[in-house]
């Protein structure tokens, strides 16, 4: 147990710079569930680049997007405070990562955070590029569908048909 009249110290909330408009429920986790104060860039929009340099500035996280670069100027305007760096994103080309490690910054990201958005619409674009469906749609917007007829717009099914995805990565398994 401590002393008597001795204080304990209890580390300040992490100051967070958060780019662009995010779900709410990962505001919530940042804020209550992580105690961070949060500042938000709130908007479906690209943070301005002079908005960032401001935002940054002192803060200990920087949450971002693949849309942000993170470059030597970033790092310089947010100063030594910065220690860690999360990007939304698969990627992170954006991010000056040679600088960001002299500095000793780090990084976290999302590698699979698109994996089955990808794979689930390469079948979709795999359906409606056979069954011709962004031309059945068009027509029938622009008044070409009149009546039935029997082979309007069918285009191939893929019964009995045999697909392959090529690179069976993350997205092909």
């Amino acid at each position: 147990p401590p002393r008597r009249g001795c204080r304990l110290a209890v580390p300040a909330a992490m100051a967070v710079f958060v780019t662009r408009r995010i779900p709410a429920e990962a505001l919530r986790a940042l804020s209550q569930g992580a105690g961070c104060r949060v500042q938000l860039w709130d908007s479906e929009e690209p943070v301005p680049r002079a908005e960032l340099l401001a935002g940054v500035a002192g803060k200990q996280g920087l949450l971002c997007l693949l849309s942000d670069r993170i470059d030597r100027e970033v790092l310089d305007a947010a100063g030594p405070s910065l220690k860690v760096i999360s990007t939304m994103s698969v990627g992170f080309d954006h991010l000056a990562l040679d600088e960001i490690k002299k500095r000793g910054i780090r990084v976290g990201y999302t590698p699979d955070v698109l994996t089955d958005a990808t794979a689930e619409l390469s079948v979709a674009l795999l359906l409606a590029t056979c069954r011709r469906l962004p031309e059945a749609v068009e027509q029938v917007k622009s008044g070409g569908w009149t009546t039935w007829k029997p082979l309007w717009m069918c285009g191939y099914g893929l019964s009995d048909s045999t697909v392959g995805i090529i690179g069976l990565g993350r997205i092909g398994k």
